[in-house]
């Protein structure tokens, strides 16, 4: 694992230790090659007190059985009917692949055991179709699961449900990871499938996506091609979000170390629903001028900003924003206002170097604007020596020689640090 931002990662630990984490995964993943080193993730995780509860899907698994016996699956995830023959074969698939994760946990020394907690009954029919033996969520018994955990064992939950006349019932085990989380109220739940979670966005948009930018999403993924795995997954982040997890994950399993870049970076590598203010710019607090200062030493170094001291940005805090990702401040930015003028200055803009590229400081930026409008100004400038051509051709500055145009108290001080900075200018 390379992390460029170990602060970063270390405020993580007390934030997980002692949570729940519902961790979903693909059959196909389990059958992977990448299975074991997944296995340790789930070992440094526990290490430091983090609460697991594995669940696991059998439809790679039911595929391949089916085609050594020769059966004619009616459905092989849970989401459609489950005839007679398809419901034997993926019994069959479910307990030898739960046989498999309990041998590979044990070679770990990890306490597991299987929990059947899901109680279940019948689909019925839908859209003029029995659906046989498929199941229909009723209730998790999560006092079984909290047991298990309180005494440091970890849960396997199967795609499997019971009813009250003691009969079997396929379920589709993204809806049991939903309704599990759900119900053990974690703090995530992490759906580790085998391919990349591409839903079309840039890398971008993509990284984190609100519950409510999820509907629009799930709406344009079936338009688009977007796997039906893939958009069962997302179906069931959104929901989960909005009946109390608070951080839903779906990351690529065949990546090294998936599951702890994902978790120890602010960025990840996959694609995370929230339910909560996930990314927030807020003015900087006393608490913020430390970090404030240790942030912008490199840029500072490399000449992009001045040189402030610590008394200096205390003396001007109220100007100061940050931005936050997870309660880590990456970026920081400052609007210094001449009312007499009835212009103001963007000033100290700046992004941690690991969150360049997400459009964090352009947010910076339209943030300062927007307040300069807020209070009435109509013209703002920045000065700049190394960023200006960005500012030019992306965010419409333009560049004026015009140093009249610069309030006096900040022409002076333009004048005697020799940065011989560009004057940029912009009407808002």
């Amino acid at each position: 694992m390379k992390f460029g931002d170990l602060r970063g990662i270390l405020q993580y630990v007390p934030q997980f230790r002692g949570r729940t984490f519902v961790i979903a995964l693909d059959g196909g993943v389990v059958d992977s090659e990448n299975f074991s080193n997944i296995l340790l993730n789930l070992a440094v995780l526990r290490s430091l007190n983090v609460k697991i509860v594995l669940l696991h899907g059998a439809a790679h698994q039911i595929d391949a059985l089916a085609a050594r016996r020769g059966v004619v699956l009616s459905n092989n995830d849970g989401t459609g009917p489950t005839d007679d023959m398809t419901l034997e074969l993926a019994l069959d698939a479910i307990t030898r692949l739960g046989s498999d994760v309990m041998r590979d946990l044990s070679a770990l020394k990890i306490r597991a055991v299987t929990a059947n907690v899901v109680t279940a009954h019948p689909a019925g029919i839908v859209k003029g179709e029995d659906q046989g033996h498929t199941g229909k969520m009723d209730q998790v018994d999560h006092e079984m699961l909290e047991g298990f955990l309180e005494k440091e064992i970890l849960p396997v939950v199967p795609p499997l449900g019971y009813d009250g006349g003691g009969h079997t019932l396929r379920m589709n085990s993204d809806q049991v990871a939903m309704s599990v989380g759900v119900a053990l109220k974690a703090a995530k739940i992490i759906f580790v499938t085998g391919q990349e979670p591409d839903f079309g966005l840039s890398l971008q948009s993509a990284r984190q996506i609100s519950a409510e930018q999820g509907d629009d999403l799930l709406k344009q993924a079936e338009t688009d091609g977007v796997s039906p795995g893939l958009r069962s997954k997302l179906k069931q982040a959104i929901r989960a979000c909005r009946e109390g997890v608070s951080r839903v994950h779906l990351i690529n399993g065949n990546r090294d170390d998936a599951l702890l870049a994902e978790l120890f970076s602010n960025e990840g590598i996959g694609t995370m629903v929230f339910a909560d203010d996930y990314r927030q710019i807020r003015p900087a607090t006393p608490a913020d001028v430390d970090e404030m200062l240790l942030m912008m030493r490199r840029a500072v170094e490399e000449e992009q900003l001045v040189e402030r001291d610590k008394e200096e940005i205390v003396g001007r805090l109220d100007d100061y924003i940050v931005m936050e990702i997870d309660g880590n401040v990456v970026g920081v930015g400052a609007l210094h206002c001449y009312p007499e003028d009835g212009t103001a200055e963007l000033a100290c803009i700046y992004v941690k170097n690991d969150h360049e590229g997400q459009g964090y400081g352009r947010a910076l930026i339209q943030f300062l604007e927007d307040e300069a409008k807020r209070i009435g100004i109509t013209r703002v400038f920045m000065l700049s020596t190394q960023t200006s051509e960005y500012f030019i051709a992306k965010l419409s500055y333009r560049e004026s020689t015009d140093l009249t145009r610069m309030p006096a108290e900040r022409r002076s001080k333009w004048e005697q640090n020799g940065r011989n900075a560009r004057f940029l200018v912009k009407k808002i």
